[in-house]
């Protein structure tokens, strides 16, 4: 997984859920395959992290695409959206009450700033920089680091 950047775990496993298991302090790592959520929080919630690269369909409006597949064991979604798989930086952190979203299969965010506004309430900005500065660390090969 972490080897191969193509393979379909290596954003939302290998990368989103190690850089943010390093960014919150005190959180519980559930085990590959965990159902329904990835982390426990220091107060107990069950967050499940979903992660997107900017898709640019030439027909629609540029938009992140994040599977919830009516996710009802989840107290939160942490939601991490890069602009692309190959250069990997982080432009936003969602963190959602899983009853603003688990009734959905899919969540589409679309990158205009009136739809942005929407989800603004939700945007974790404080630690946005410091997941960029660990994606850097990842890409660079000091992922330990981070």
């Amino acid at each position: 997984m972490s080897i191969n950047k193509e393979c379909n775990s290596f954003l939302g496993v290998y990368v989103a859920e190690n850089v943010l298991s390093r960014i919150f302090k005190n959180v519980e790592k559930m085990p590959y395959g965990n159902p329904g959520f990835d982390f426990i929080c220091n107060k107990g919630y069950k967050i499940d992290v979903k992660s997107s690269t900017l898709r640019d369909n030439s027909n629609r409006t540029p938009r992140w695409g994040f599977t919830i597949n009516k996710n009802k064991i989840a107290d939160y979604f942490l939601l991490l959206a890069f602009n692309d798989r190959k250069n990997l930086v982080p432009k936003h952190i969602w963190l959602v009450p899983g009853k603003e979203i688990n009734n959905k299969v899919d969540v589409s965010i679309t990158n205009k700033l009136e739809f942005l506004e929407k989800w603004k309430q939700y945007e974790l900005e404080d630690k946005l920089e410091k997941v960029i500065t660990c994606c850097n660390k990842i890409k660079s090969g000091e992922e330990a680091l981070c």
